[in-house]
């Protein structure tokens, strides 16, 4: 699987946790899209490498967004990110956790062709 850092560190002025999120990578009418399920978040471009760049650029500004409102800890929340204490680290959602929560995720994976690549994300460290 192939390992990139989408969202830098450059960006938060805490101590950030890494962790690795799926990426769902699918095509449709000629246009690549790649779809983060664990923060809702789609890029799109001509390639796969396109879509990829948008997605990163989209991340960043989502968690750029939600750290400078004060809102990212009740959005991970929302999209069924478990946050613990000191002692129990936070983890994202697994796909088959949202599949039926999430209309858009199972729309990609009941009837789209799509490719899985794992993405290493920084995140703020609640604890």
């Amino acid at each position: 699987m192939q390992q990139e850092n989408l969202a830098g560190e450059k960006i938060f002025g805490t101590k950030t946790v890494k962790i690795n999120l799926p990426v769902l990578f699918f095509s449709e009418d000629n246009i690549c899209y790649a779809y983060m399920p664990s923060f809702d978040l789609t890029g799109y471009g001509n390639t796969e490498e396109e879509a990829r760049q948008s997605l990163t650029i989209v991340l960043d500004e989502f968690l750029r967004y939600t750290l400078n409102k004060n809102t990212l800890f009740i959005e991970m929340q929302r999209l069924g990110w478990k946050i613990k204490s000191k002692r129990k680290p936070m983890h994202a959602p697994q796909i088959s956790e949202l599949i039926n929560t999430n209309p858009q995720l199972k729309e990609i994976v009941n009837y789209k062709q799509y490719t899985t690549s794992e993405y290493q994300v920084n995140v703020p460290d609640f604890a």
